[in-house]
């Protein structure tokens, strides 16, 4: 592998739904040396990450809207506006959700990257998103997201 320098202009890089939100990754680990993973996640109402933990560490920067985040302690919720940051060890268990009325987003980090891991899970369970049209409306609530990710999944198994 080798690390290659990075440019991405606003909307640029892969795109992938998935089951919360629309992943950009500005900067895949393919082009980090496997050191990282960047992502711009955006994510509608209603959208939440149960909790979990991994092995990879998470970074998670607020770009925009309203989030309610919790680490380690599952009773203390976080509020979350633009600018909040959060640095999320390995194996540390982590939930959010978008509290606010439209999408938000967050810029994040995986530490490691590769071929194993998170980022390999979201393109797993993902739908690629080639055209920036067939982004659905990330302002409806959640469902509608998963409906949309539901059919098009049922479409690429016919």
């Amino acid at each position: 592998m080798s690390w290659e320098p990075v440019i991405r202009q606003p909307g640029e890089g892969e795109k992938i739904l998935f089951k919360i939100g629309l992943m950009t990754f500005k900067a895949p680990s393919s082009l980090t040396d496997g050191h990282f993973a960047v992502c711009e996640t955006e994510l509608p109402p209603e959208a939440n990450v149960e909790p979990h933990h991994h092995p990879e560490a998470e970074v998670f920067y607020i770009l925009d809207g309203e989030f309610t985040f919790y680490v380690d302690d599952m009773a203390r919720p976080i509020p979350c506006g633009p600018g909040a940051f959060l640095c999320v060890p390995p194996h540390v268990v982590h939930a959010f959700a978008n509290t606010g009325k439209s999408s938000g987003r967050i810029l994040g980090m995986m530490t490691p990257g590769g071929p194993t891991g998170l980022e390999s899970f979201f393109r797993q369970m993902g739908v690629p998103v080639d055209r920036d049209e067939d982004v659905p409306d990330l302002n409806k609530p959640v469902g509608h997201l998963q409906a949309v990710i539901a059919e098009r999944k049922g479409q690429a198994g016919r």
